[in-house]
């Protein structure tokens, strides 16, 4: 037997036997619980049944010292190393009645008497558990002649007699040993044989694959001279990948700086025209109020009224022009300052007011009522409040002149889960089918609500200012006639 075969046969033959070993004790010791606990079933019944017929004797008031007696003599002379019956007397700790007569009167109030209580899980005294109101039942051992018993006791009703039945444990023990030793002899023979049996077939089994490996050895030394020729191969390609990466990358350097010139100028161009709108918007407005205001004392002047009618177009076209170029100058700056408005958080009726004292000449003079529940909500909005105040105010300055005289404007409010909605209400004659199509439109939508002032644009203005808040804007006809302009707030 070789090393390897040796070393093999002793790791067996260790194996076997320590799970062998721990396997007898594990059984032996599952038999011992299972013979103590059957011997506690049967030694309870036998003292229940003994402590209930003394019961009926102490109803049929037999004598008790006469009792006693009767039940010392039908134990006397049972043999300890078996089973036997005993009573305690618990007010005196004392052997009241046991088969060696010598005992009768013994205190168990001693150490040599300890008491392995089942019940209660502990360790105590046997006078501890004869001192107990109920039954009491476990292992008693007695240190003075080294011996171990079962033992289960019974109170006696209306005495302190507790009746208890006993069962010699060394008897089982001396047993369990003798078993114990034969199963180690066996284990160790059924060992040795295992481990002889096991370390031949490891022998042929590993005789198998010892060849199985060479032939694999030699497949993959074959394996390995091809894989090394395609890892040339690769090498060789990889080369050339890396030229050809190397050229890409040249190019593609060459192709961004190409963008990034075509990017820059394209932002200067962008910045130019945000600038040339800005100014223009900004530069027009000069010249409209001076054209305006000549007109309106051109108006009070001229007593011609065909005269008159024609500078009233001059100055409802310089207003016009006017309002294009604050809406133009609005559009530019939502463009070009979308991420540096000032929010705060403000009041809304606040908004709508400020937004409707700009009109208080123009509703008066068409006898417009307004009515503003909106002006009850103390609801704040987190917003920028000159550009919602214009937001306000190309919607109402829209609604009056779609408003007949004598006409009403609603201003409400609603409060929902995410966002506070705003409904301005005329009572003109509604959006026509071509403002549906072109609601939002910034150039070109002309003719919503069945007019051609430039109503269209300021829509749209409204709506990029609701978009710079996160808000939106909806557009419907009201069933009774006349236009609703729905503005949606999130509540901050």
């Amino acid at each position: 037997m070789n090393k390897r075969n040796t070393l093999v046969f002793i790791t067996n033959m260790v194996t076997i036997l320590i799970f062998g070993f721990l396997g007898v004790d594990m059984a032996l010791r599952l038999v011992h619980d299972r013979y103590v606990d059957i011997q506690l079933e049967s030694n309870r019944r036998t003292a229940e049944t003994i402590a209930s017929i003394f019961e009926d004797k102490l109803k049929q008031n037999i004598d008790l010292t006469e009792l006693i007696a009767s039940f010392q003599k039908s134990i006397e002379g049972s043999s300890g190393d078996a089973g036997y019956l005993c009573m305690f007397g618990q007010d005196e700790g004392v052997f009241l009645c046991h088969p060696d007569t010598s005992r009768i009167g013994m205190s168990v109030a001693s150490n040599n008497f300890k008491f392995n209580n089942k019940k209660e899980n502990s360790k105590e005294f046997l006078i501890d558990a004869i001192n107990h109101q109920g039954e009491s039942y476990g292992i008693l051992s007695m240190t003075n002649n080294k011996k171990s018993e079962i033992a289960y006791m019974v109170p006696v009703k209306k005495t302190d007699w507790k009746i208890s039945v006993h069962q010699n444990l060394d008897v089982i023990e001396n047993q369990l040993k003798k078993l114990r030793w034969i199963a180690y002899s066996g284990f160790l023979l059924l060992a040795l044989i295992i481990s002889l049996f096991a370390t031949w077939l490891t022998k042929r089994i590993s005789n198998h694959y010892e060849n199985l490996i060479l032939k694999k050895n030699e497949e993959l030394n074959d394996t390995n001279l091809s894989l090394q020729a395609s890892k040339k191969q690769i090498e060789e390609q990889h080369k050339l990948l890396l030229n050809h990466a190397e050229e890409l990358e040249q190019e593609v350097t060459k192709r961004t700086t190409d963008l990034s010139k075509a990017h820059q100028k394209l932002g200067d161009l962008e910045k130019a025209k945000s600038d040339f709108l800005a100014i223009i918007s900004h530069e027009i407005r000069t010249p409209l109020n001076g054209i305006i205001g000549f007109s309106h004392l051109l108006e009070d002047e001229l007593k011609n009224t065909t005269h008159q009618a024609f500078v009233s177009n001059i100055r409802t076209s310089g207003e016009t022009l006017i309002r294009f170029a604050e809406t133009a100058l609005l559009v530019t700056q939502l463009s070009i300052q979308r991420n540096r408005f000032d929010f705060k958080n403000i009041k809304l009726n606040q908004l709508i007011n400020k937004a409707l004292a700009a009109f208080e000449e123009k509703i008066k003079a068409k006898a417009i009522s307004i009515e503003h529940t909106a002006n009850h909500e103390p609801q704040e909005i987190e917003v920028v409040p000159d550009m919602i105040v214009k937001c306000f105010k190309n919607i109402i300055d829209n609604a009056i002149e779609h408003t007949p005289i004598n006409g009403q404007i609603k201003f409400s409010c609603i409060k929902e889960k995410n966002y506070l909605e705003v409904s301005i209400e005329d009572s003109g004659t509604g959006f026509s089918d071509e403002a549906w199509l072109r609601q939002f439109d910034l150039f070109g939508a002309d003719k919503v609500m069945n007019h051609t002032k430039g109503y269209g644009l300021g829509l749209a203005a409204a709506r990029l200012i609701m978009k710079a808040h996160s808000g939106d804007i909806r557009l419907e006809n009201c069933p009774k006639g006349g236009a609703r302009v729905n503005l949606q707030f999130p509540l901050i």
